[in-house]
């Protein structure tokens, strides 16, 4: 992020969206599995990717859409929260922080200028597995966000001053999410949720490791991780992928591949017995949120809990909705979601808002009660056809603008997921069954296996307006 004022709301909006409702895609990251040939292209995919790999390590995507009025240039660098160590946590946002502050041949202030100047627009944003930076802008205008990317993925000059000013820009941004009762609730749970593996950690990192980063941490961090063999560029639009591979090999090709360490992340160990956490802040309403650990999307069970989620969510009719807001009413908002889009397994939650006078733990109660009707009675027929049908429009829509299309084909690189999985994935989800539904249901939504935060409201000025829970993405 740029220290200038930057619209993030498409990661608010748009990236969770594809997070919760995209499983599958093509493996991108580099395999062999070849790229299908202009006939072959699975029927759930809008366009076929075309995969180069450059001598260097790099991965290159591309997609003709020669309907979009607009083209998106996208680089995908395999690091994220997940790869930070103790005391060190938040380098990943900081470094992206700092990439917008410089290199000899585009100064501090230079790359949002030039965008802004050709009516594009720019921006970046962490994960817990990974960092992209984009550039939206008309088809032939693609040659500035290629040289932009590829000056700085090598030569960023962190200078010091610049590191002291975007640490106090990143420290604030930090205490805004402390200030906000659901994000903190969010940030708890996880902490608590996850005791070994690095998805303990907020993105954005912890205040006293923000404060202690310096700037040889974080060229340390650069040099260790923006390299070539550690990224994939995605570019989306009316294009000749013969220009583009050509365009884009001059530019990055004569970057030398560089050494990367394989890190040993720790695995998170089965959780055995109920957790707990609680956050007493100045908050509107009261939340409860119950979080399970789940696996990601490498599990035959992934795909009935894309739908499980669905269910319990996912319109008027879902169980969440009807349960907890419009039978006996308890809360104004009560939502869940599943992630399968991780690294590493994560975690399945959901959460309800309560009314005025509604305690967390009453809103608990009656959490216990959808779930419990979830792990004993059989799926009504028409809204399990209706989540699955849910579920499939937005994968479609999630391809229907090059931005989103580059968004799925960079998560699908980073996670490094089969083609084969793509050109499943209509059959698959429409094969799930209440029977699938109602065993994952008993398999991971399972006390010895719940992590569970209460948000207590308090005095004092509450935020104005309410913010869902949701995987906080910087």
């Amino acid at each position: 992020m740029s220290t200038m004022i930057r619209i993030r709301s498409f990661i608010v909006l748009f990236l969770p969206m594809i997070l919760s409702s995209l499983l599958l895609g093509p493996d991108l990251s580099g395999a062999s599995e070849p790229s299908p040939s202009a006939g072959s292209s699975p029927p759930s995919f809008r366009f076929v990717p075309r995969i180069h790999h450059l001598r260097n390590g790099l991965t290159l995507l591309t997609v003709d859409d020669p309907y979009s009025p607009t083209l998106t240039f996208q680089v995908w660098y395999r690091v994220g929260s997940r790869n930070e160590v103790k005391g060190r946590t938040g380098i990943s946002h900081f470094n992206e922080h700092m990439m917008f502050t410089g290199t000899k041949k585009f100064p501090h202030g230079a790359l949002d200028k030039l965008i802004s100047e050709i009516g594009g627009q720019n921006n970046a944003f962490t994960d817990y597995d990974f960092t992209a930076y984009f550039e939206n802008v008309a088809p032939d205008k693609l040659s500035l966000p290629i040289s932009i990317e590829a000056d700085r993925m090598t030569h960023l000059l962190l200078k010091p001053d610049q590191v002291e000013r975007e640490r106090r820009i990143v420290l604030e941004e930090r205490r805004n999410d402390y200030d906000d009762p659901t994000q903190k609730l969010v940030e708890q749970v996880y902490a608590t949720a996850f005791q070994v593996h690095p998805y303990h950690n907020p993105v954005i990192g912890w205040e006293k490791d923000i404060q202690h980063t310096t700037r040889n941490d974080i060229m340390h961090y650069y040099r260790a991780h923006y390299m070539p063999n550690n990224a994939t560029v995605v570019v989306v639009g009316p294009l000749h992928d013969a220009i583009v591979l050509k365009e884009v090999e001059e530019a990055f090709g004569s970057i030398p591949r560089g050494h990367l360490v394989r890190q040993r992340i720790p695995a998170e160990p089965p959780q055995h017995h109920l957790r707990m956490t609680v956050v007493r802040k100045p908050a509107m309403l009261p939340i409860t949120m119950m979080a399970f650990h789940a696996p990601n999307f490498k599990s035959r069970d992934a795909m009935a809990l894309v739908v499980l989620a669905q269910v319990l969510s996912g319109s008027r009719s879902s169980l969440l909705y009807q349960d907890m807001i419009y039978k006996n009413p308890v809360a104004v908002d009560a939502e869940g979601a599943y992630d399968p889009m991780t690294h590493d397994p994560g975690l399945f939650y959901f959460y309800a808002q309560g009314l005025p006078k509604t305690t967390p733990k009453i809103l608990r109660t009656r959490l216990d009660v959808v779930i419990r009707k979830i792990r004993t009675k059989p799926v009504d027929p028409e809204l399990l056809a209706l989540s699955k049908k849910q579920i499939l429009t937005q994968f479609v829509m999630n391809q229907e603008s090059a931005f989103g299309m580059g968004m799925m084909l960079g998560m699908m690189s980073a996670d490094k997921i089969p083609l084969s999985y793509l050109t499943n994935y209509v059959k698959n989800i429409n094969a799930v069954t209440a029977a699938d539904i109602r065993r994952v249901a008993r398999r991971y939504l399972v006390p010895g296996n719940e992590t569970v935060g209460y948000l207590f409201p308090t005095g004092g000025q509450a935020p104005p307006s309410f913010s869902r829970p949701g995987r906080i993405v910087r």
